[in-house]
Parts: C-alpha cells; structure tokens; sequence
C-alpha cells in the first residue's frame, strides 16, 4: 500500500517493504531503512526504549511483534511488512486509532437505531390498535426491507406480518446493547479481508476497525480511500454490528450493498438478513427519507 508520512516516505526500502517485496526482517542490510523503521517504532511509542542504531536485532524484532499483537496483525515473526509500516505509517500522520474513532461514533449510531426502533415501535402500537400507519415507516420498510401493508401484485415485496416487525425490532434493541459496550467490543486491528477494508465483524464480535475507517488529518484523501464522514461512519457500525448477531448476513445472497442495483430487487426474506437494509431504515427514518446518495461506502461516504 502507499505510504505518505514524511518521515519515510521517500526511502525506496520502506517502499518495497510496504508492498511485501519483500518486507523487512532480522539481519535486514539497508541500514538507514532500519533507522528510519526504528525511529517510527519509537515516535509511534510503541517501542519508548528502542536504540535507533540501524540494526535489525532482537529488539526490533520484538519491536515489530508489539505491533502486530497489540493491532491483532498477522504474526509474522517480527518481520516489517505490509501490515506493520501501513498501521505505522498511520500512526505517523496523527490518526486516531481506529477503534477508538468507532467508540466515539457509537452515540450518533445509537442515536439513529433509537430512532429507528421507536418508528418500528410505534407502527406495532398502530397495527395493534387499529389506527392509521406512519407513512414515513411504511415508505422505509418497503424501500429497505420490500415489506409492504398491503401483498404487492408485482415485484418482490410482500406483506409485512407481526412477525417482521419482532425480528426488526430485535435486532436494533441488539445492536443498542452492542454500542453501549463499544469500548470492550470494539477492537483496532487489520481485517482479514485486508487493512484496506475498513472493518468487519464475525458472528459473536468483535468488530476490528481497520486504518481505512480512520479519520486521519488529511482527511484520508489518498492513502486507501475517499474520506469517511461520520453518517458514513454510523452506517458501517450499524452494518458490522448486524454481522455480530446475524449468522445469516454474510450470506452473498443477502449481503448486498445499498448502493448495489440488486438492493433494491432484493427479497423481503432475504432483506431482513441484510447488513445494509437495518442502516438504510435508520437513516432513511431520522432523515425523513431515504438519502440520496445513501450513507456508507458509497458515493456520499464523505458525509
């Protein structure tokens, strides 16, 4: 991956080291790449003690396993690669801790599931007593989840049944509990689907946030995609967060993104398993309809 911190950018060994071509280990020859490896370990504070001497020995070994482990990065027995110099090369340019940044947009997230449960909340109050539907709710679960008041007699919603609305409901009360404990369930680390992913989540949790969901000084502009806003944001914790409690999700007949053409043809049945569907409801509620362009990683993905 590019690195952009001025402290090594410009090393042509750094360079290769970020692409794994290969990466750096014990014994490693260019000297001043190791210097300028060390002086990162030891601005980043990762390694406070470390000699900066060019060397490649034991402590720098250890050095680098610190930060695999303390970033849940592949171990590699202390060798400088793609994963190391990309989390260090973050770290460099004054980002914020992945997960550290996910912790602070748990309360917007809430703040939208919240909304979200109180419209779902209300529509069982309306069907239970006879009174008339919000429009705004029934609009949102038939955009995001095909569910409709009425059978359709053409595409590929259906009738909502009480059933349906428990199974929503549920899974926001799930997600609420889940942010409410953000900063023991949330972790930094590099995805297995690659550090460019900006987080993912297996069933159980906990959801890793990558470097490319951090909001870094420059905006994250370059380094592995456009900049991430925090609707955006919101969007993936709501979206890994079904992830934790959905064994369903990851399915790739459910698992489609909202910015996908198929979204929208997606079966009901199959929507309510959708990662994607339970953020686009958030927001398609709290802003009184659904986005254009959506939140996520998407074209509005800056917002």
């Amino acid at each position: 991956m590019p690195i952009f911190a001025t402290l090594w950018s410009s090393n042509t060994r750094i360079r290769i080291a970020a692409i794994n071509a290969p990466g750096m280990k014990a014994f490693e020859p260019d000297h001043a790449a190791v210097k300028l490896l060390q002086q990162a370990l030891l601005t980043t504070g990762i390694a406070p003690a470390i000699k900066v001497d060019g060397i490649y020995g034991q402590q720098t070994a250890a050095a680098v396993k610190a930060v695999q482990k303390r970033f849940n990065l592949t171990p590699d027995q202390g060798a400088a690669g793609r994963q190391v110099i990309g989390v260090l090369d973050l770290m460099l340019r004054d980002a914020l801790f992945a997960s550290e940044l996910a912790v602070l947009d748990a309360p917007l997230a809430t703040s939208k599931v919240r909304a979200a449960l109180a419209a779902i909340n209300a529509l069982q109050f309306a069907r239970a007593t006879g009174q008339p539907s919000p429009t705004l709710t029934i609009d949102a679960l038939r955009t995001h989840f095909r569910l409709t008041e009425v059978a359709p007699t053409i595409g590929v919603g259906r009738a909502m049944t009480d059933a349906d609305l428990v199974t929503i409901a549920n899974r926001y009360t799930q997600l609420l509990g889940l942010f409410a404990s953000a900063a023991s369930r949330f972790r930094t680390g590099a995805p297995v689907n690659g550090i460019t992913t900006p987080a993912e989540a297996p069933l159980g949790g906990p959801i890793t946030f990558g470097p490319a969901f951090t909001n870094v000084r420059n905006n994250f502009g370059g380094p592995t995609g456009e900049p991430i806003g925090p609707n955006s944001r919101a969007a993936i914790l709501m979206h890994e967060g079904v992830h934790v409690f959905d064994g369903q999700s990851g399915a790739d007949n459910a698992h489609i993104s909202e910015f996908d053409p198929r979204y929208d043809r997606q079966s009901a049945d199959l929507s309510l398993h959708n990662p994607s569907s339970f953020a686009g409801f958030a927001a398609h509620i709290v802003n009184r309809g659904d986005p254009s362009p959506r939140f996520g990683l998407g074209a509005a993905q800056a917002l």
